[in-house]
């Protein structure tokens, strides 16, 4: 089944797996960072509005998961290079991939510090412990603990993700809570706008460009809709 994959594309590439390679394989993780530190951006403005700090039950659940693994992590970064560099000939330039909850968390756990650090100087990361994912049907739950003097505090938010007619990524927030404790979604969506998330399109450097044409929550995952095509 998918459920075990991160990136599968249509047809399934049979492509043997190949390390990281510098600009373009980097690209793809440059996205996920920026969408992240304008995450904890808002996610700072949410927690000075209360200093709840009870443990939602999504967050417990995904305590001491043996699925998420520093391996599952490296592996993930892997399938993105693979599928994001395919030649795709004519005929098959729109293609699929899907991110799986655990491969995700995986890499937050294990792989963003270290990103963030190699691509940018902002210290945001620092004042944050955990980041933790889970996917529930049509529903994305992204939270991250807040580490500050009294101990530390769950922010939380239910959110969609997609991409608007200008192909930049949006963000819709359904719900934000601190803690276990609902809070206005206004202050989430003073942060979370296209023009803050950027294009939704990987320049790979050699005249290509990956564009996502679509973000669906599904079962335990994540799928896209992309598309692979020359650079106008």
């Amino acid at each position: 089944g998918l459920s075990g994959l991160f990136f599968y594309s249509v047809p399934v590439s049979t492509r043997k797996k190949r390390q990281l390679r510098v600009p373009e394989d980097r690209v793809m993780l440059g996205l996920i960072v920026a969408m992240v530190l304008v995450v904890l951006a808002c996610i700072l403005t949410l927690w000075k509005l209360s200093a709840l700090n009870n443990t939602p039950s999504w967050w417990s659940k995904l305590e001491n998961n043996p699925r998420i693994t520093q391996q599952s992590g490296i592996e993930l970064e892997n399938q993105i290079t693979t599928a994001l560099t395919r030649l795709r000939p004519q005929g098959e330039e729109d293609w699929a991939a899907a991110i799986n909850q655990d491969q995700l968390n995986s890499w937050l756990a294990h792989r963003l510090r270290d990103t963030i650090r190699t691509m940018t100087s902002d210290t945001t990361i620092d004042q944050f412990g955990e980041i933790r994912i889970t996917i529930n049907h049509d529903e994305l739950i992204a939270g991250a603990q807040f580490i500050h003097a009294h101990g530390s505090t769950i922010v939380w938010a239910v959110i969609d993700l997609g991409t608007d007619d200008q192909g930049r990524f949006i963000i819709n927030t359904r719900r934000a809570y601190v803690g276990s404790t609902r809070v206005p979604t206004a202050y989430a969506r003073k942060y979370l706008t296209s023009d803050n998330l950027g294009k939704a399109s990987v320049d790979l450097g050699d005249g290509r460009e990956v564009r996502i044409r679509g973000i669906r929550a599904g079962d335990q995952r994540l799928e896209f809709a992309l598309r692979t095509q020359l650079r106008d």
